[in-house]
């Protein structure tokens, strides 16, 4: 606030003192970037890291590899029109790497960390096991925890529910200021994706996208479009994001 009244004072003073034949130029304000991008990140890097765990293949509890040891924080607000969302990667054994759980409010975000919207993490959330939620390891992402908010749009299940779903070609800033954002920790989640048990195979849920509100306060809509590299390994998320701005 005092920047822009001490700035406005020095404009005010250059006007006065320029003859009627002088010229002010006043910068002009880049328009909002409203790009359309796509990201991939790495959830694995190596060394490998090995944990005591059950191995399902053995039957037994024994030390197991992990097949997700990274985590890729993502600042959305950070892309522009020459340059893509800013990423900040950590391998399990860095001590910035942060072991999320979101039973855990001691464990539910990243101390001193900041600017950053959303991590990509293996991280213990919930799984409804048909009566309620239990913890569950899982892959997904996790929004900046009283910084972040977020929604998910589902087509099925909104049309189940009598409203209107607009797909994420069509939706509008005016549609994303009408909803109301979540600030749970895993309001984004994992359930972009869904195991096709013929296969073993993950698969991207369809006409599913999600609205995501910045640290920033910016609207942004988000789709996840993969989850294997080109070699098909999983633990490798892909998504597209755009910037949402008013008409």
């Amino acid at each position: 606030m005092k920047k822009s009244i001490f700035a406005s004072l020095l404009l005010s003073a250059a006007l006065f003192s320029c003859s009627e034949e002088d010229t002010v130029t006043v910068p002009s304000i880049p328009p909002l970037d409203g790009s359309s991008y796509t990201l991939q990140v790495p959830l694995y890097s190596t060394p490998d890291v090995y944990e005591e765990g059950f191995n399902h293949h053995t039957q037994q509890v024994e030390e197991v590899k992990l097949s997700y040891n990274r985590q890729v924080f993502v600042d959305l607000d950070a892309a522009s029109l020459t340059s893509n969302a800013d990423t900040l990667g950590y391998h399990y054994n860095d001590e910035e790497y942060v072991k999320f759980d979101v039973w855990d409010t001691e464990k539910d975000h990243a101390e001193g960390s900041e600017g950053w919207d959303i991590v990509l993490a293996y991280y213990n959330g919930k799984a409804h096991d048909g009566t309620e939620y239990v913890p569950y390891m899982m892959t997904g992402a996790l929004v900046n925890k009283g910084e972040t908010k977020a929604i998910r749009l589902n087509k099925e299940e909104l049309e189940e529910g009598g409203e209107t779903f607009i797909s994420y070609d069509e939706v509008s800033y005016a549609d994303a200021m009408n909803l109301t954002l979540s600030s749970e920790v895993d309001a984004i989640g994992s359930d972009w994706k869904a195991l096709d048990f013929a296969t073993f195979t993950y698969k991207i849920v369809e006409n599913q996208y999600y609205i995501i509100e910045t640290t920033d306060g910016v609207f942004f809509k988000l789709a996840f479009t993969g989850f294997y590299n080109d070699d098909l390994e999983q633990g490798y998320p892909a998504f597209k994001f755009q910037r949402l701005i008013a008409e």
